[in-house]
């Protein structure tokens, strides 16, 4: 028995010690930049950016938990201001001015607490263009040692984010709102869903574009094969950030499978399932908050996606028949264990 134990600790400490060599020579650092075009003059945007006071309007993440506490000091858009955070799905941690050049750079400094503590280096560039001003947002940071390994995948993370932050920022200078608002509606258990559809491959920054291609040339074989849908379906087989790849099913539901008459089209089903759900209202320019929201709240709840049953989302609202984006209901679900 003792013997055993000399064995098991032997090979607990090579293991260990193989983990903290691999550490080692992980480089830990990561820099992540987005930009986007505002029509707008440079001195309004930078005024919104600077305004602490601003952020939980566009914010990526208070977005999906808008009742997360904040605190931001009396005075909120001079250097030493500081705009603080805690909630359950996005964490805590502050943000300070630590330089601001007048319409044209901020440099400041994030301090996460939770889920584990760190702090970066987060920047704003402002550049005008003949139709409007560049907005860069970036940060440069270095992981704990132990989180070494997810240096790679904050690129990707933080990049959507500031996306989805940009976007929400250009909507609420430019049309002084952002229409959409989201609700997490927590564990939903769905039935049986058969459809036929068409499967896609396209990269990540053409699925817009691509959906609604395929959706119209579903519409005309729809109508061609007498199915009249009271909604539409994405299927998400693959949604890859790291190698941008998206493989999609544009689908409608139908009442019961059946064979496609062409080979572009194939039928199918989504199980019955357990999933979580949240139902998103807006303009699908701003839809990734949804996604965000679902994954934060099944990491935040401790819950295990399903992985052998794809992601989708179920378009409620039909936009041909209402001109509003503001209006559109699209319900995000994800299966989960």
């Amino acid at each position: 028995m003792k013997k055993t134990m000399i064995i098991i600790g032997i090979i607990i400490g090579v293991l260990v010690g193989g983990a903290l060599i691999w550490l080692v020579s992980i480089d830990g650092k990561y820099q992540v930049e987005r930009s986007i075009i505002i029509s707008e003059q440079p001195e309004i945007v930078f005024n919104k950016i600077k305004d602490f006071n601003s952020w939980s309007a566009w914010s990526p993440w208070l977005c999906m938990e808008p009742t997360a506490n904040v605190n931001i000091s009396e005075i909120s858009n001079e250097k030493g201001s500081i705009y603080k955070w805690d909630g359950n799905l996005v964490g805590s941690g502050e943000v300070e001015h630590k330089i601001i050049n007048p319409n044209s750079f901020i440099d400041q400094e994030i301090r996460f607490i939770t889920p584990f503590k760190s702090k970066s280096r987060v920047y704003w560039q402002l550049t005008p263009t003949s139709e409007g001003v560049e907005v860069k947002w970036g940060m440069q940071g270095e992981m704990p040692f132990f989180f070494k390994f997810m240096a790679k995948q904050m690129e990707p993370w933080i990049g959507m984010d500031y996306e989805r932050g940009l976007k929400m920022l250009k909507d609420l200078i430019e049309k002084n709102t952002i229409p959409s608002s989201l609700k997490i509606d927590g564990q939903i258990n769905t039935q049986e869903i058969f459809f036929v559809g068409k499967k896609v491959t396209c990269p990540v920054k053409d699925v817009a574009t691509s959906m609604k291609n395929e959706f119209g040339e579903l519409t005309i074989y729809a109508d061609a094969h007498q199915i009249k849908p009271d909604r539409a379906i994405s299927i998400y087989h693959k949604f890859d950030f790291t190698n941008p790849e998206c493989e999609y099913t544009a689908a409608f539901p139908i009442k019961k499978e059946q064979p496609a008459p062409t080979n572009s089209y194939y039928t199918g089903s989504i199980p019955a399932t357990k999933t979580i759900r949240v139902t998103f209202t807006g303009d699908y320019n701003h839809i990734g908050n949804a996604w965000a929201a679902a994954f934060s709240y099944i990491r935040y709840k401790k819950l295990k996606q399903n992985k052998k049953i794809d992601p989708f989302e179920i378009y409620i609202t039909d936009p041909k028949k209402e001109p509003d984006p503001s209006k559109w209901i699209t319900e995000i679900y994800i299966p989960i264990k």
